[in-house]
């Protein structure tokens, strides 16, 4: 049987905070999730390193200022960030893809972005300017760099390009399929009736619950490590031993998250609805 692993993001109209809150800037252990697939983000913000014999792809790069955190996380397992050859993100919000370009800049590596999250991306990075990309995303489409595939799913609402990554993982002759979520959640500020920047917005958050729901998950990290309780799972995973399942594998947890983001919106555009009688 196929499981799917899920990372976490979110997207909105106002402007995301940018200083450092709830462990941003803080250190946390690199550790591997499963197979190739890496954490090597800060004790706030998800950034993953899936590993390959021709290069490695980093999801979210975060803030230029967590660059040197995101380098020592590769070192210490025993990898070169300058070995990244494709940059990939959960959507255009600073505190996961703002240093999409400078990274460029210093290793070379390839920016892809999905093409309802360009202009927002645009925006994000350096005004209206038009900031080469090297690769527009679509929904479904699949990037492969030395074996490994990963597929992009749009799961819009808290960006309009909100991107969960797929890709198939193996742990002790199991496969497993692999999700890196975006986020499902809703920022304070968002405008979720009569939006002029994003009318559809309610539409699609709704989708992506549903479209979550239907998909076959048993390990949740994400792109926040509260999403998915990191710390706790971080510590059983330091206590493993052989024959105990991996602590990443959080099927019920998945589900739970999907549960309190869809109550959460649904009781936010309840309270707009009502403004606007």
């Amino acid at each position: 049987m196929h499981k799917l692993i899920f990372a976490v993001a979110f997207i909105g109209i106002a402007p995301i905070h940018v200083s450092a809150q709830n462990g941003w800037d803080d250190p946390f252990p690199a550790h591997r999730v499963m197979d190739n697939l890496y954490f090597v983000g800060t004790g706030g913000l998800g950034t993953f390193l899936i590993t390959t014999p021709e290069g490695h792809i980093l999801i979210n790069t975060d803030f230029e200022r967590t660059i040197p955190l995101i380098e020592r996380s590769v070192e210490a397992l025993g990898f070169a960030l300058d070995d990244v050859k494709i940059i990939l993100g959960s959507h255009a919000h600073g505190d996961h893809q703002q240093a999409d370009v400078f990274l460029r800049e210093r290793i070379g590596a390839q920016i892809m972005i999905m093409e309802e999250d360009v202009a927002g991306w645009q925006r994000m990075n350096r005004g209206e300017e038009d900031i080469p990309i090297d690769h527009i995303l679509h929904d479904g489409e699949k990037v492969t760099l030395g074996g490994t595939t990963l597929v992009a799913h749009r799961t819009p609402g808290h960006t309009r390009g909100c991107t969960s990554w797929g890709m198939e993982l193996e742990e002790n002759g199991e496969t497993y399929d692999a999700l890196i979520v975006c986020s499902f959640g809703v920022n304070p500020n968002y405008i979720l009736v009569d939006n002029p920047n994003y009318p559809d917005i309610a539409d699609d958050y709704r989708a992506t619950f549903a479209k979550a729901r239907a998909m076959s998950v048993d390990v949740f990290v994400a792109s926040h490590g509260s999403f998915y309780d990191l710390p706790t799972k971080h510590e059983k995973l330091l206590h493993r031993m052989e024959g105990d399942p991996n602590p990443f594998i959080d099927h019920a947890g998945f589900l739970a998250y999907i549960d309190l983001k869809e109550r959460q919106f649904e009781a936010m555009l309840e309270t707009q609805q009502r403004a606007n009688e």
